[in-house]
């Protein structure tokens, strides 16, 4: 593990917190889910699978300690780890030179895992699978505004990139 590769995912992880303790529920009372974000760029920077995982738990845990999500806590935990293994693989097949095109899959597909998994996992706890499909389109929303931002926030590291 490099000390600058943990340094780099330690601030992107503590702005995806603050953001994700922050920023007020937008549609239907859901949250931006900006550590989700936040992780991915942290899974582009890493160089091993050991790195990887420590970024999921650390994603977990942190967002489990912020949800608003009624039982919110281990769904949090589960789909970002779950999450991690899947966009960490997903990075792996689409390579080192990572295209806006690259980032949109990365950012919408983990987003998509990301959602899925959490709603199942909270929906069946909470014992309100009935609300499954009505909550989906949240989840298509989280995945252009993830889209979005993490085009953005790609090219901010890019240009950043060569003073660290």
């Amino acid at each position: 593990m490099k000390t600058k590769n943990i340094t780099i995912s330690a601030i992107f992880m503590a702005l995806g917190l603050v953001m994700h303790f922050l920023v007020p529920p937008i549609f239907g009372g859901v949250k931006p889910d900006f550590l989700l974000s936040m992780m991915f760029m942290c899974l582009i920077i890493t160089d091993d699978i050991k790195e990887a995982i420590l970024v999921g738990l650390c994603g977990g845990v942190m967002s489990a300690l912020t949800t608003s999500f009624p039982g919110g806590q281990i769904p949090n935990m589960v789909e970002k780890i779950i999450t991690t293994f899947f966009c960490y693989y997903l990075l792996k097949a689409l390579g080192k030179d990572l295209t806006t095109p690259k980032i949109i899959i990365l950012f919408a597909l983990g987003t998509l895992v990301s959602g899925l998994v959490f709603l199942l996992l909270a929906l069946f706890i909470t014992d309100q699978m009935e609300l499954f499909f009505p909550s989906l389109s949240v989840i298509f929303i989280a995945i252009i505004v993830n889209s979005i931002f993490g085009v953005v926030l790609m090219n901010v590291y890019k240009k950043i990139e060569k003073y660290i």
